[in-house]
């Protein structure tokens, strides 16, 4: 008898769970197993607002943490009317939006819904068209990220603060987690793995060598979220089946939007 398709959702926590039952009322056998765990830094102090000319969130999760934190160290604040937002995508956007400390006048700069992909190159295209010049700006991310958005507005001659509102962490894995993986690499079942960050893949990676699972990975299809995502897990598949010899295998992997739709899609189409 043959079994579900089995498929490994590693978005952070709170960010699987729509997906999971949608997936799971088509018969797939589905885990939520977060890459990554999110958690507030409070290293740095909440940086003023009020000499910036433009606030860029780098993800939904950096603005959620940030306008948390603004909202319960200064709750009586108001977003300065003069300082605009920024966001690499639709779904960051309406997160921000929709969040009690931005302002509802405020404007917000997002990549065209049209846009190829939703990332800082977007954005910097989105960014380029407004016909504002910018002096000043913050970027708000987590521990790591990419620095190509700072470099551009930089060498623009913009002066560009960075502001580290989360640590991202490699997450611990259940016992139960630990049980369904081990089952379906003892029955060889290939699992369908959705990554969506560069950070998260080599944090998954690191659990799986510890549980023994590398070579069930090796098996895996792949759903990724940015063509980055796709290079560095193809990369990575590469390296590690170079290590157990010559083989004639390929990496499957599609890579897709972000969104749910586009997410089920494509693990449709790798059934």
């Amino acid at each position: 008898m043959a079994h579900a398709q089995a498929v490994i959702l590693c978005r952070p926590a709170g960010q699987n769970e729509a997906l999971a039952e949608r997936l799971r009322a088509t018969g797939r056998e589905v885990l939520s197993l977060p890459a990554l765990t999110l958690t507030a830094s409070f290293e740095e102090p909440l940086p003023s607002l009020s000499d910036v000319d433009l606030v860029v969130f780098v993800s939904g999760n950096a603005a959620r943490f940030f306008l948390d934190r603004r909202l319960r160290e200064a709750p009586d604040a108001v977003w300065p009317a003069h300082v605009a937002a920024a966001t690499v995508g639709p779904g960051s956007a309406a997160a921000v939006r929709a969040h009690p400390a931005f302002g509802v006048a405020s404007e917000l700069v997002t990549p065209p819904a049209c846009a190829a992909q939703f990332d800082s190159e977007a954005l910097w295209d989105a960014l380029q068209a407004r016909q504002h010049p910018l002096r000043k700006v913050l970027i708000v991310r987590g521990t790591q990220g990419r620095d190509w958005l700072a470099g551009r507005l930089r060498a623009a001659g913009v002066e560009v603060c960075i502001h580290t509102a989360y640590r991202r962490d490699p997450a611990p894995w259940a016992p139960h987690a630990c049980a369904m993986l081990q089952g379906l690499a003892a029955r060889q079942a290939p699992a369908v793995w959705l990554l969506t960050s560069v950070e998260g893949v080599d944090a998954l990676l690191t659990r799986t060598r510890e549980h023994g699972l590398t070579d069930w990975w090796l098996q895996g299809r792949f759903v990724v979220t940015h063509p980055r995502i796709a290079a560095h897990v193809t990369a990575v598949w590469q390296a590690i089946s170079a290590e157990h010899g010559p083989t004639d295998a390929a990496i499957v992997l599609q890579t897709c939007p972000a969104g749910d739709d586009a997410v089920v899609a494509a693990i449709e189409s790798l059934a």
